[in-house]
């Protein structure tokens, strides 16, 4: 196979006939050895992606990946190597791939709440402390329940109290990774607010803000 140099693929791609099959050649042979040096370089299992080898997942992703970049192509502007733009899009396929199926395959333990109240530990013997730190995570339950968005609550929930990856939080939604930062920061914001409006001190909000984020 003829190589073509890295800078004039975006070019080639765009353009048509002999030169674009050739880019797309060269593109497709590029993440593909990205993707097996990434697969080895992290020793993911094999077996944790319903494969046989690594070539096999590499292809697949290879394939997968080379069909987003000629969906963003026009997004692509010359500020980083255009391997180095191609390359950071098949890792993430492959790094976000592994996150969701390792969260799939976590157990849950038996006594899961999905708002845990903060268990003290031995050395909170303070009962008046106790209660006031039970009454501020009622109140934050009760601020995520009434005045959150479905889609924001599902997030901060599914984020801070489930620990789930942004991944799964973007695949349970139906969005990407931005939009659930995006969720996460208004989420935030919002219980901020609320807080400060009922008397909660700035220091006390921070704190629960630093716990969400």
């Amino acid at each position: 196979m003829v190589r073509v140099a890295a800078e004039r693929l975006p070019a080639m791609l765009r353009s048509g006939g002999p030169e674009r099959e050739a880019a797309s050649e060269e593109l497709r042979d590029l993440l593909l050895r990205a993707a097996l040096a990434y697969l080895v370089r992290q020793q993911y299992p094999v077996e944790a992606f319903g494969a046989d080898s690594y070539t096999s997942i590499a292809e697949d992703y290879a394939q997968e990946a080379f069909v987003i970049i000629l969906r963003q192509l026009d997004t692509y502007r010359g500020d980083c190597r255009f391997t180095t733009w191609a390359y950071r899009i098949i890792i993430n396929l492959i790094a976000d791939e592994m996150r969701r199926r390792c969260w799939r395959r976590r157990p849950l333990p038996e006594d899961t709440e999905v708002y845990p109240r903060r268990r003290a530990s031995v050395a909170e013997n303070d009962v008046a402390a106790l209660a006031e730190r039970r009454a501020l995570w009622q109140l934050i339950d009760a601020i995520i329940q009434q005045e959150l968005t479905p889609r924001q609550r599902a997030a901060l929930v599914g984020r801070l109290f489930e620990e789930k990856p942004l991944i799964v939080l973007a695949d349970e939604l139906g969005t990407n990774k931005d939009n659930v930062y995006k969720l996460l920061h208004d989420a935030r914001k919002h219980l901020k607010r609320a807080l400060q409006a009922r008397g909660i001190s700035a220091a006390e909000a921070l704190g629960v803000e630093r716990r969400c984020s």
